[in-house]
Order: C-alpha cells, then structure tokens, then sequence
C-alpha cells in the first residue's frame, strides 16, 4: 500500500495535439509529485500515447468552447491535496521543483493560504535565451472544492466563498517557465476564436470588465485594432464596468499606450496623458511600462530628452517591480538604454552614459549607437588623464580579442570618434594582412 506523505501534489493540464510538448511537461517534476492528470479534449496526434507511455493518468472531456470547464473536470480528477495547474508549454526548472516541494511542505498547514503566486518568464526557448515579458501566475493551490475556474477563455481561478482569496508570494523563490509565447501561431484566427468565446462570456458577464480587456486583446490579435481600442477605453471610462481598479485597468490602459506609442500626434499625447492619470488614480504609477510607452512616444516624435527621462525611469521600476501585471519593458531594452545613454553622454554625465550604454551593448554587442556612444565617453574622460589601456581592457571583457569581426567593429567606431590613442592598441591587435588591406 502506498503511503501517502502530507503534500501530496497533483498536477493537472487540459491538451490538445501537444505531443512536441508533453514530454517535457510531464518531466520536470516527476520526483516530487504525487500524480499527474491529463485531460485531452480532442487530439489527434500522439500526445495520449506519450502522456500514458509516461505514466499520466489520462481523461477525455469533449471539448465545448470552455477552457474553465475543462480545466475544473480536470481538478475533479485530482486526489491530491495541492494542484499544480501547468499548461503543455510552460514549466519548472528540476531547482524550482524541488524549491516548491520545500515551500509546500512549510506553508502547508496554515490553512488561510490558498495558493502560491509564481514569477512567469514568457520566453523564445527553453533556454531562455530571450525574454518576452514577465508576469506572476496562481497556479499552485490547494485542492478544495472551493477552488475552481471561472470563464470561457482567459479562465481564472476563484475562490466560492472568500472574495479575496489569500496566497503565498513566492516569486522570488519559483519561476515558470513558459515557452508558447515563442511559437508561430495563425494570430488572425487565434484572435476571432477567442473574440467569439468572450463575446459569449460578456452576454452573461456584461459588465466584468476583465473579459472587456481581453475582448480587446482578441479583437487586437485579428488585426481589428479601432475595435481593440475602443474595448480597453470601455475598460477605462465605462462607469458601469467592474474591475478598472484591478488588473483590467492597468491592462487597458497599458495596450492603449502600446497601440498608439508609434503615433506622433497631439491628439494621441492628450490620451496618453489623460490614460496616465487614471492609471496613477488607480494606483499604478509604479508600472515600468507606462514611463517604457510613454518614452518611446516622445522618442517618435523626436524629444530625446524627456524619452530619455521616461526610459530611465521605467528601467529603474523595472527592476524594482514584482506586482501582477505582465511586464513588457523586457521586450526591448537594448533601446531605451541607448536612449539614456546618449541623453547622459549629451549632458556630460559619463559614468551614467556609460553604465547604460554598457546594458544595451551586452543585449547586443554589435548595436552601432550603443558603442559609439560608449566610445565617445571614454573618449572625453580619457582627457583626464585615463590611460587607453584601462579601456581596452574593459572593452575586452564584453568582446573577444581573438574574434576578428569583434576587433573590426570596434576599430571602425574608435576611427570615427577619433580615439587616437585607443586605435594605435587595436591597431596592434590586428593580423598583418589586414592591416595591410586597411
């Protein structure tokens, strides 16, 4: 007989054709969990096959347009007393898996904890090679009937009988990683498939205005952008709409910044404004990415230095900042610090140029405009008295002496900021023969 330990960990997914990603999913935690529940709702590739090769206690529900459905006869199946709610595409790292069996077993007994909240990385691979965005997930939580989802699509967990459930923070301590933000999809066709679920939702929830936000983010996805906007300026300035001062309201007002940073026009500075006192009314100044938006708009419209002042400023938040929100600041960075740089190189504040200019080079060690404007700090403090050498080695610590094209590029740029004394090293770095063709 099997003994059963006091955290007995489920993990449960609803699937469908996911046989590239089941394998992975049904890996990570293997060691610690008590069972593994997979709910298929109509594939017809070998995703059942893997997931029982590997010992999964696989279900069929026929799929009927409700993510939330599925997903709650899938807890219906789980006997143990934590749910681990992952999708086929995000994961654990084998180091979190064990960190969260830890955490478990010493929150477990205080029973006003509901659920862990987990830090979300969205990524390209894997390997995380590349960030997309960040956010935070609820989707570790006790296995109670009064736990349960709620929606169509865009489901959410939600608690019967406590207006605000209350959950373990553990963001620093476990991330989740999520890889299908990486994956091409038919955007067009994946936003109309959603829109049609929510406008169905929104029949019997007409005044939620989360499902208001992601109607938004459908219509957004299927290219219908007038159709998005007007959905999030809903949101925001619909006194009938529920849910403003939560996450549909920074959501909202966020992709209203995003969709209309890249026009120029008096009219899109006046709703950027009147969005960014809502928000700060709403209580959520403290978003990188309000400033992030709002700097690239100035940028567009060719004021440097108040973009300069807004990046610096989503850059300082962002790494301060760990509410629920998702994160878009870490699409882009290797921008918005060379902004701050050149703005700082400008002012002759060196050691700022520098440091930001050192962030967008290590994004991109090739960027032209991030080198040249950390060559041409070092050119100006080198004036001081600095020898050429301590920046040669500096630059040798990002890029390899050995790597012609790394040696090339830089000479280029050290030329045309007219570092004399940094070009005669290089110089010396360089093979005969290509001094020769030079």
């Amino acid at each position: 007989m099997r003994l059963q330990p006091e955290v007995r960990i489920s993990q449960c997914m609803i699937v469908k054709n996911e046989e590239k990603n089941i394998e992975k999913a049904l890996s990570w935690g293997k060691e610690i969990l008590w069972e593994q529940i997979v709910v298929d709702t109509g594939s017809t590739d070998k995703t059942v096959e893997i997931a029982k090769q590997m010992g999964a206690k696989v279900f069929h529900f026929p799929w009927k347009d409700d993510f939330a459905a599925a997903k709650n006869y899938a807890l219906q199946q789980a006997s143990g007393n934590w749910i681990a709610f992952l999708d086929a595409d995000e994961t654990f790292s084998k180091k979190d898996a064990e960190q969260l069996k830890k955490l478990l077993k010493k929150i477990h007994k205080n029973k006003e904890l509901d659920f862990v909240r987990c830090k979300m990385l969205h990524v390209k691979n894997s390997e995380i090679k590349e960030n997309i965005a960040a956010s935070c997930q609820d989707r570790i939580f006790r296995n109670t009937p009064q736990l349960q989802y709620r929606y169509r699509i865009h489901e959410q967990l939600y608690h019967k009988t406590k207006e605000i459930p209350r959950g373990y923070d553990a963001q620093e301590e476990l991330v989740i990683i999520h890889t299908g933000y990486g994956v091409e999809v038919n955007r067009e066709e994946k936003g109309k498939r959603n829109a049609r679920l929510l406008e169905k939702e929104l029949q019997e929830n007409p005044k939620a205005g989360t499902l208001w936000a992601y109607l938004g983010d459908a219509y957004d996805m299927a290219g219908k952008t007038k159709e998005a906007l007007n959905c999030y300026r809903k949101v925001l300035w619909d006194s009938e709409i529920t849910g403003k001062e939560g996450l549909a309201g920074i959501h909202a007002g966020l992709q209203i910044l995003r969709i209309r940073s890249n026009e120029p026009t008096e009219d899109t500075k006046k709703e950027f404004f009147k969005v960014d006192e809502m928000l700060n009314a709403l209580g959520w100044e403290r978003h990188p990415d309000i400033d992030y938006y709002m700097g690239f708009w100035y940028a567009k419209t060719g004021n440097l230095e108040k973009s300069a002042e807004l990046f610096e400023q989503a850059l300082e938040k962002m790494e301060v900042y760990n509410g629920d929100e998702i994160v878009q600041t870490t699409c882009n960075l290797e921008f918005p610090n060379y902004i701050v740089a050149g703005a700082s190189l400008n002012r002759k504040e060196l050691p700022k140029a520098v440091k930001y200019a050192v962030a967008a080079i290590r994004i991109n060690k090739y960027s032209p405009d991030a080198v040249k404007v950390l060559l041409a700090a070092f050119c100006m403090e080198s004036k001081k008295g600095v020898d050429a050498a301590e920046y040669w080695d500096f630059l040798c610590k990002i890029y390899d002496r050995e790597n012609l094209k790394d040696i090339l590029f830089l000479y280029k740029f050290i030329q045309e900021t007219g570092f004399e004394s940094l070009e005669k090293l290089i110089w010396k770095e360089l093979p005969e023969e290509v001094r020769q063709c030079l």
